[in-house]
């Protein structure tokens, strides 16, 4: 009796059809680009492919030969070419000062409300999200033949991958994000008697996030190739099982990046002058805060984390006979990433709570300022490459400026 059975199952192998390659292009000149991550991932995550597997499986049950191939060669080619301009421009304005109160008679008062301005840009450009992977059983090829008595057992599992991800990408982004809040440079002058002036509080926050040029490649190493050939009682049993991927990832980022971050917060620059007895400044507290967070140009890959990707080959004889296999899991994995950058950054955090003027006014004259705090952070992190080949996926670092 003979048993034979041949199974192939390629995606995309070399002269042969069914190749699937992804391609994406994108040429766009944006005026403004503003997401969230959860949105920036549905959008340009890369349209998954499912991994079937290759099983193969011959049996006689007494005397005979049984002959088992079964070969599983997948072949992915994904390429991004992406070119982005950007320029942004987010500011936050609050003005309660800028008041005059001139040429009148006696008590006179001056009040301003607080000011508050806030300003936030996020701005995600040329991103690629490119996820191959499927688990043990989805993505292998298996071959089993067995003989129950005496004869001959053959198998044979093949599964050569090939993987190639391309990320080109192109940025050119102008980024201002600008808060202004002043409640100060008021001006009383040229009254009689008893002026007043109270400012109210000033607070200005300016937040900028840009990533720009982010590449992110898992590729699952857990496709295997497994071949089994048993004989009962007497006869030969030969395995063979080869497990071969190639895979290549290449990342070629430039940016030009200029982004100007400004919180500036004004109570003061206020002036009185000119006017008669009893005289009264007092300015409110003033505080800006900016911060900047730069990403540009970063690379992580992921090659072969988790486990699968091996090649077992098992041949067993119940008495007498020959036992033979072979198992080959040759696997060439290169990665290279050219990135070029430029990048220009100013944050700044401005509180003036001072800067007040009192002249030529007659007897009783007070000033008081209020408190004044400025603060900036930021994080700038470009040309950053992260390659795991055979572990897990990195811990990220500092997350920048909160």
């Amino acid at each position: 009796m003979k048993a034979s059975v041949f199974v192939y199952k390629n995606v995309g192998r070399k002269n042969r059809k069914g190749v699937k390659t992804i391609k994406i292009n994108m040429n766009d000149k944006l005026k403004k680009l503003v997401a969230t991550g959860t949105a920036l991932a549905a959008l340009l995550l890369s349209s998954g492919v499912a991994l079937a597997s290759a099983e193969a499986e011959a049996s006689v049950e007494d005397d005979g030969t049984a002959y088992s191939y079964s070969e599983d060669n997948d072949d992915f080619r994904v390429r991004n070419r992406n070119s982005g301009g950007l320029f942004n421009l987010d500011a936050g304005v609050g003005v309660s000062g800028f008041n005059s109160q001139s040429g009148n008679d006696d008590d006179n008062s001056l009040g301003t409300g607080d000011a508050e301005g806030e300003a936030e840009s996020d701005n995600f450009g040329n991103s690629n999200i490119t996820l191959i992977e499927d688990d043990e059983e989805a993505g292998s090829s298996t071959s089993d033949a067995s003989v129950g008595e005496d004869g001959t057992a053959t198998s044979y599992a093949y599964d050569n991958d090939i993987v190639e991800v391309i990320n080109c990408n192109h940025a050119d982004l102008d980024n201002l994000t600008l808060g202004l809040a002043i409640s100060g440079l008021n001006d009383q002058s040229g009254n009689d008697d008893g002026n007043d002036m109270d400012t109210g509080d000033s607070d200005a926050m300016a937040a900028t996030l840009n990533e720009v040029n982010s590449n992110w490649t898992m590729i699952g190493g857990s496709h295997s190739a497994h071949a089994t050939a048993e004989v009962g009682d007497d006869g030969a049993a030969y395995a063979f099982a080869e497990d071969n991927d190639e895979i290549t990832v290449r990342n070629r980022n430039s940016a030009d990046l200029d982004n100007l971050s400004l919180a500036i917060a004004v109570s003061g620059g206020n002036t009185q002058s000119g006017n008669d007895d009893d005289n009264s400044m007092e300015t409110g507290g003033s505080t800006a805060e900016s911060s900047a967070n730069n990403f540009v140009n970063s690379n992580i890959t992921v090659v072969g984390g988790g486990d699968g990707g091996s090649s077992t080959a098992d041949a067993s004889v119940g008495e007498d006979g020959t036992a033979t296999s072979y198992a080959y899991d040759d696997d060439t994995v290169g990665v290279t990433n050219n990135n070029e950058a430029e990048v220009t950054n100013v944050s700044a955090g401005v509180a003036v709570s001072g800067g007040n003027e009192q002249s030529g006014n007659d007897d009783g004259n007070s000033m008081t300022t209020g408190s004044s705090s400025g603060s900036s952070c930021s994080t700038n992190t470009f040309n950053s490459n992260w390659t795991a080949i055979g572990s897990d996926v990195p811990e990220g670092g500092d997350s920048g400026c909160e």
